[in-house]
């Protein structure tokens, strides 16, 4: 599936670029070129392919042109393209995650809706921003990439959703702390997600926790404007009583990366301990969440839109200077 997964990657970065270079790409009937009359599609590949004749491959997987040319791509009659779509097909994981799957989405209107919502926002501050087509699909639980976006095109690996109580996750060896943020209210906030970090400028030369701070904390006030309604702990994946216990600890928080001079520094060691995902930030005590750094970001990056109220999510997006973000969030909670 890694393989699978690598292609995707490269489709989606080759549909994204033909776009932007200027000409059409072929997009499924569906995808409106009139942004005040688009809508979202939502195309189901895991079940167009499990439609399939695995005795007659070769004809199957032709009747899915044009809809998932963006999936099968041209080489899609090669002899070993062909096998392995057979034995994806025939892998009982893969199986079991497409019951799974079936069951619990029977149809995906939640999904296009919240969608056609999020992107309805989006547009205020970016009215050039054309939906997405949107594929969905089954991943073989690649945890790493549980939404692909590009531009035009947007990927949703559905098996990552199904619920924290179903046992392949754990028979697959992914770790509580993951598992539990695998149900569907998750699915939204991460697609917006993917989107957010289509969307946010970044300064190769500034490598600071500072800016990987902000940068975080950027995503998650998008996910602030774009998911208006969406509970807290669904944007950043904690449970409530993480959130709580941030809160309590924001001043002691902050004293430990001032004390520690910790803002400003390039270590990469020192930005893993503090915005990497785990089940709680190293440094800190067993009730802390992980990538706490995020949280801290996403509170300053809120101040600084109050402090600032004329600034539009688009110059937020664009501005690649932390320092001075945090300058102008007056960010000095105190410590308890």
């Amino acid at each position: 599936m890694r393989n699978s997964i690598l292609c995707l990657l490269l489709a989606v970065f080759l549909f994204s670029c033909t776009s932007k270079n200027g000409s059409s790409p072929v997009l499924p009937s569906g995808a409106g070129s009139n942004p005040g009359k688009e809508e979202i599609v939502i195309h189901r590949y895991e079940k167009a392919i499990f439609l399939l004749d695995k005795k007659n491959l070769r004809a199957g997987m032709s009747s899915l042109l044009p809809e998932f040319a963006f999936f099968l791509g041209k080489e899609w009659q090669d002899s070993m393209n062909i096998l392995r779509m057979y034995n994806f097909l025939s892998d009982p994981q893969i199986q079991n995650l497409y019951r799974l799957e079936t069951a619990k989405f029977p149809d995906v209107s939640f999904l296009k809706n919240g969608l056609e919502g999020a992107f309805g926002q989006l547009r205020k501050w970016y009215p050039e921003k054309h939906f997405p087509v949107v594929y969905t699909y089954i991943s073989g639980l690649d945890i790493e990439m549980p939404v692909l976006y590009a531009d035009t095109a947007m990927v949703v690996s559905m098996d990552l959703f199904l619920g924290s109580d179903v046992t392949a996750y754990a028979k697959a060896g992914i770790p509580e702390y993951k598992i539990i943020r695998f149900t569907p209210d998750y699915m939204l906030p991460l697609c917006m997600r993917a989107v957010a970090d289509s969307i946010i400028r970044r300064d190769e030369s500034r490598q600071t926790l500072l800016d990987q701070m902000i940068s975080a904390g950027k995503a998650l006030y998008f996910l602030d404007v774009t998911l208006p309604g969406v509970k807290d702990e669904y944007k950043i994946g904690y449970s409530r009583r993480q959130l709580d216990w941030c809160s309590s600890n924001e001043g002691n928080i902050w004293a430990f990366l001032i004390a520690n001079q910790l803002l400003y520094s390039s270590d990469s060691r020192v930005v893993s301990k503090l915005l990497v995902d785990a089940p709680f930030t190293s440094g800190f005590v067993a009730e802390s969440p992980g990538r706490i750094g995020e949280w801290v970001g996403w509170n300053i990056v809120r101040a600084y839109m109050e402090e600032n109220p004329s600034t539009t999510l688009k110059e937020l997006m664009n501005n690649t200077d932390g320092q001075s973000i945090l300058k102008g969030s007056k960010y000095k909670p105190r410590k308890s």
